[in-house]
C-alpha cells in the first residue's frame, strides 16, 4: 500500500502510470475550469476559512483545525466545522455531529476526525457530508455560526472560501514529487498559488529548499507561518489525562492507523518511551475485536507494559478494558513558532471579511 512517505516500486509504477496520467488530467481540467470562471464556487452565509493540504495526510490537519476552532471560540466567535467525514458509516447524507452543546453522533456515524474535533471543542458545532453545501445548510440552520472552518478542503472548490490556509510538511513537503497514485500529491505543487497563507508544520522554523523553489516560482509573497506539532501528554479512553513524563522509561506497544505512523513513533521516543513493538494499520482503520486480540497478544509477547495509540485511533478503539494492559493515546499540542502571529493574522483577516461582507445563501 502506497502511503504518504513511500513510493511504489518500478513495476508498480509502470502499472499505475496510466491511472496517474488520467488523474492528473482530470485535476488540471477541473482547476482550469474554476480558475477561468466556468465553474463557480458557492458562498455560504458566513465567512469560511479552509484548512487543507496538497498531499495526502501527515501534515497535522486535524490538530490544527481543532487549534483554530478553539482559538476562534476563545476570541468570541461562534465557530462551526464542516467536513466530509471520510469513511463514516452513515453514508453521504449530511449529518450534524455536534450542535455546540452536545455530541449528537458517534465515531462510526461521524468519521474519526470530525468526531475528535467535536469532542475536543465542546462549544463548536460540527457537521459532515459529501455535499458540503447541503451540510452547510444543516449546520447554519442549527447553530448560526459566525465563521465556518472548512476541514480538509484545499481541493474542494465548490465552496467559496474567504481565507485559504495550506498546510505543508516542513520535513518532506512533496514526497517524491508525483501525483496520486504514484506519489502523495493530490494536485501539482503549483496549486500553492491559491493559498492565502502557508502553514509549515513539523519543521525546525526554516523553509525547506523544496518549498522555497515552489514558492519562488508560484507564490513569492505568501504569508508564511511555522508551527510545531509536539507531544503534550497522554489521555485514556475514559478521558483521564496524564503528563508527558507518565510513560517515560516504560516499554510500550504502539499501534496506529494513520498516514504517517513513523511520526507518531518518533514523538513517543521523544518522551523517553521504549517501543517494545509496533503495529501499523491502514489510515482510518476500523478496529475489530480480532485486531485488538492480535495487538494484545503481540504486546504481551514483546514484554510491553502498556499500549499507546493516537487520539484519532482511540476514538475507534474499545475492548481493552479487560486485557490487563492500560491503553493511552498520545496527545498533541500546536506550538506556533514566533508566538501568536498566526492567531493575529487569522483574526485580522476575519475582521476584514466581516467588515466587507459578500455573503450568499448556500
Amino acid at each position: 500500500m502506497l502511503t504518504a512517505h513511500t513510493a511504489p516500486s518500478p513495476r508498480t509504477s509502470a502499472l499505475l502510470y496510466a491511472p496517474a496520467m488520467a488523474y492528473r488530467a482530470v485535476v488540471r481540467m477541473r482547476n482550469a475550469l474554476y480558475d477561468a470562471g466556468y465553474l463557480k464556487p458557492r458562498r455560504l452565509p458566513c465567512p469560511v476559512i479552509s484548512i487543507g493540504n496538497l498531499t495526502v495526510g501527515g501534515t497535522g490537519k486535524t490538530p490544527i483545525t481543532s487549534y483554530l476552532a478553539g482559538m476562534l471560540s476563545e476570541s468570541g466567535y461562534r465557530v462551526a466545522v464542516l467536513s466530509r467525514g471520510y469513511r463514516r458509516r452513515s453514508g453521504k447524507r449530511p449529518l450534524l455531529v455536534a450542535d455546540g452543546h452536545a455530541l449528537l453522533a458517534d465515531v462510526d456515524e461521524a468519521g474519526d476526525e470530525p468526531f475528535l474535533i467535536a469532542r475536543l471543542n465542546p462549544g463548536v458545532a460540527v457537521a459532515v457530508g459529501a455535499d458540503r453545501i447541503q451540510a452547510a445548510r444543516l449546520l447554519c440552520g442549527v447553530s448560526s455560526p459566525e465563521v465556518i472552518l472548512l476541514d480538509d478542503a484545499f481541493q474542494h472548490r465548490p465552496v467559496h472560501r474567504d481565507l485559504n490556509l495550506l498546510l505543508v510538511d516542513g520535513r518532506d513537503p512533496w514526497g517524491n514529487g508525483k501525483m496520486l497514485p504514484l506519489g502523495p500529491l493530490r494536485e501539482p505543487s503549483s496549486g500553492v498559488c491559491r493559498a492565502d497563507a502557508l502553514l509549515v508544520t513539523r519543521g525546525d522554523g526554516h523553509c525547506p529548499e523544496a518549498l522555497k523553489r515552489v514558492l519562488a516560482r508560484h507564490h513569492r509573497d505568501i504569508d508564511l507561518f511555522h508551527l510545531r506539532i509536539q507531544p503534550d501528554g497522554y489521555v485514556r479512553g475514559d478521558g483521564q489525562e496524564v503528563g508527558p513524563a507518565a510513560l517515560k522509561g516504560f516499554a510500550v506497544f504502539a499501534f496506529s492507523g494513520i498516514a504517517r505512523p513513523r511520526r507518531f513513533e518518533e514523538d513517543l521516543r521523544s518522551l523517553g518511551v521504549h517501543l517494545a513493538g509496533v503495529r501499523h494499520f491502514p489510515d482510518h482503520h476500523r478496529y475489530r475485536r480480532r485486531d485488538l486480540e492480535v495487538i494484545v497478544r503481540q504486546a504481551r509477547d514483546a514484554g510491553a507494559e502498556a499500549l499507546v495509540t493516537t487520539e484519532k485511533d482511540l476514538t475507534r478503539v474499545t475492548g481493552f478494558d479487560d486485557s490487563g494492559l492500560p491503553c493511552y493515546a498520545l496527545r498533541l499540542q500546536i506550538d506556533p513558532l514566533g508566538g501568536s502571529a498566526l492567531s493575529a493574522f487569522v483574526l485580522e483577516k476575519l475582521r476584514g471579511i466581516i467588515a466587507h461582507p459578500r455573503r450568499g445563501v448556500g
